[in-house]
Order: C-alpha cells, then structure tokens, then sequence
C-alpha cells in the first residue's frame, strides 16, 4: 500500500538534492581542465562543462555512492558527453597549441615565459604522438587528479592496466621529451 507523499518529506528530498548539487560543483574546475586536455577551446570547455552538471543534477536522483565516487561518476558524464559531442562534430580534434597560449598565467618574466611556451609546445607535439587512449588516461590522471582505481572504473579497465598504460605513455613523453630538447632538460 502506498502512501501519499508529506510535503515535508517532499522538502527534505528537494533540499537533500540541492546540497548534493552544491557539493558537486567542488568538481567543476576539475571537469573543465579534462575537457580542455581532450582538446576542446576555452567556449566548448564551458558549454560542455555546463552541460555535464546540468545532466548530473537531473540524474541526481539515480546517483548511488556505493557504486562510486561522485567525481568518478562525473567524470564518466564527462566522457560520455565529450564522445558525443566529438561523434556529433564528425572530429577529434587534440589540444591546438592556440588554445594553451590562453590560459590565463601569472606574469612571470619574458625569459621564463618563452621557455613556458616553448616548453608547452614540445608538450602538446608529445602528446600528439600518443594514441587516444593514452591520451585520456594521462589527461583524467594529470588534469581531473582523479585515482587509478577511479579511472579504472571510468574506462572498464583494470587498476594494473590503467597504471601500465599510464607508466608506458609517461615514458614515451619522457622520451620524446628528451629527444625534442637533445636532452637538455
């Protein structure tokens, strides 16, 4: 037999989701930086980040904690929607070397800032070289700050793989790192 609802279960079920919606835009920044890593400009960055909250808090409802983090629950938003909209745009596109030219920045001196951007530069052709999945791994571990079991999670993958993949993508960087400066850093 059901009941009919209390108004003030209704409350306290509204008011529950509200602080859970707050509690979640801790993540925001985070969602943002993953998704300008996988290569989308400053205004995609947010469109898309908007969207991925928007999406969060109609299904807050349906979120469980026993099945994961809340950061790890958004973040598989994140990617689902980033997947979508690359499959919708018909491209991937990496990271363009404009784009990191506009973060903001602290005004450091001119030397340091051309060693910044050039060092930046040799960066994203790193990165370029590396496959997809690469890519986003080293992007949820680098700019979502986001745990191996975490991603392990998020990518059906397992925590083992997740740090082989991570250790050997890190390596080819180093390597090609190296290799673009004849070892000077």
């Amino acid at each position: 037999m059901r009941y009919p609802l209390n108004p003030l279960d209704s409350e306290a079920r509204r008011q529950s989701t509200t602080d859970r919606a707050e509690r979640l835009a801790q993540f925001r920044p985070n969602i943002y930086k993953y998704l300008r890593y996988r290569g989308l400009d400053v205004d995609e960055a947010n469109d898309l980040t908007s969207a991925v909250f928007e999406r969060a808090v109609g299904k807050l409802a349906g979120y469980d904690p026993g099945r994961g983090a809340p950061n790890t629950w958004l973040f598989a938003i994140a990617r689902n929607m980033l997947n979508s909209h690359w499959r919708s745009a018909g491209l991937h596109s990496t990271l363009p070397l404009a784009a990191v030219e506009e973060q903001p920045t602290f005004d450091p001196p001119p030397e340091e800032m051309v060693v910044r951007r050039e060092t930046r530069r040799e960066l994203i052709e790193a990165l370029g070289s590396l496959d997809g999945r690469e890519r986003d791994l080293i992007a949820l571990k680098f700019s979502a700050l986001i745990t191996n079991r975490e991603i392990a999670s998020l990518t059906g993958l397992t925590e083992s793989h997740v740090g082989v993949i991570l250790f050997r993508a890190l390596r080819k960087l180093r390597a090609l790192l190296f290799a673009s400066t004849g070892g000077a850093r």
